[in-house]
């Protein structure tokens, strides 16, 4: 399975998943039509980062390691965006 971190400039984080590298090109069309076509630098306005894990063991790598830049300040959104789609497809066990 691969998981997806979006974090965008203007909205808040959002996490999703694909199963393989196919759906994960189709999900990413789907999302943003002409995007995997576009052969220029997308704008920087509404501009977003983008991380992407490879595997189950990477997301939960990314996720634990709570010394990341991008968790720092208002990035623990974007963790807890991570946190909570590993918890809805079962690798992380929401023991809170």
């Amino acid at each position: 399975m691969i998981f997806v971190l979006e974090v965008p400039d203007q909205a808040e984080p959002s996490a999703w998943f694909a199963f393989d590298l196919g759906d994960l090109l189709r999900k990413i069309e789907s999302r943003a039509p002409g995007l995997l076509a576009a052969a220029e630098e997308p704008s920087a306005e509404g501009a977003s980062r983008c991380r992407i894990f490879w595997s189950e063991a990477e997301a939960m790598a990314g996720f634990e390691h709570a010394a990341d830049p991008l968790w720092q300040g208002n990035g623990w959104r974007a963790r807890l965006a991570l946190r909570e789609q590993l918890i809805a497809t079962e690798v992380l066990a929401d023991d809170l």
